[in-house]
């Protein structure tokens, strides 16, 4: 999933797992991060082009693109 953080206009790539994740180091680009954080959870039965607040917090993120 490839967002926008409208707070400081930076892109991010991410894949999802139900793993554990300790390193948060990225690969070809893309961030591994649990589904089970506040991004994670927020983009749940999300689509493209949705805004959406990040857990508790004051930031949003525009989704630009979804892979399966």
């Amino acid at each position: 999933v490839k967002v926008l953080y409208l707070n400081n206009n930076k892109e991010l790539t991410v894949c999802f797992t139900e793993n554990q994740v300790t390193d948060l180091s990225k690969e070809n680009g893309i961030q591994n991060i649990n589904i089970k954080t506040p991004l994670g959870e927020s983009l749940k039965n999300k689509k493209v082009g949705d805004i959406v607040k990040i857990g508790a917090l004051d930031n949003f993120v525009k989704i630009l693109e979804i892979n399966n």
